[in-house]
């Protein structure tokens, strides 16, 4: 009888493990948070302050959030370009700005997204610093969170 019975087993058994492995990956698949997309322009205008910080998507490296004098940000997500307003900062100040940063969107833009960046500062230069690491944690109304690896600089620009 356990000699019937043990073909049947190993199939049960081997339809079983396919089935939790498609389950196992199918959420990595599927998600709902967004990505950040390059922005089209990132230049800091003569006469300001700003940031730009980037990650990298395979070899290349791509600017996905840009601020201006402390205050407005810009950040492309999907394919929209969203403006971001300084909602609080503190940490390490360098050029006015702080190492940690949370900004929101506009009240009258949709979707809804938060921005916390936490940097670590890195060497200065005239009128700048490189900005060596630290990450973008990118929040929805819906509940969704992205957190994306950056580095960048900030700087004047006369």
């Amino acid at each position: 009888m356990l000699k019937r019975l043990l073909p049947v087993l190993l199939l049960a058994a081997c339809a079983t493990s396919e089935n939790v492995s498609e389950r196992q990956t199918g959420p990595l698949r599927d998600t709902e948070a967004p990505d950040p997309s390059p922005l089209a322009g990132y230049a800091i205008p003569a006469g300001q302050c700003g940031m730009i910080l980037w990650t990298r998507t395979g070899a290349d490296i791509v600017p996905i959030f840009r601020s201006l004098d402390v205050i407005d940000a810009t950040m492309t997500i999907d394919g929209e370009t969203l403006p971001l307003r300084l909602l609080f900062q503190e940490g390490e100040l360098r050029l006015g700005m702080r190492s940690q940063q949370v900004f929101q969107t506009l009240p009258d833009v949709d979707p809804e997204v938060t921005v916390e960046a936490r940097l670590r500062w890195g060497q200065s230069f005239p009128s700048g610093s490189y900005i060596q690491g630290g990450t973008l944690a990118l929040s929805g109304e819906d509940g969704w969170t992205r957190i994306v690896p950056v580095a960048g600089i900030a700087g004047c620009k006369a």
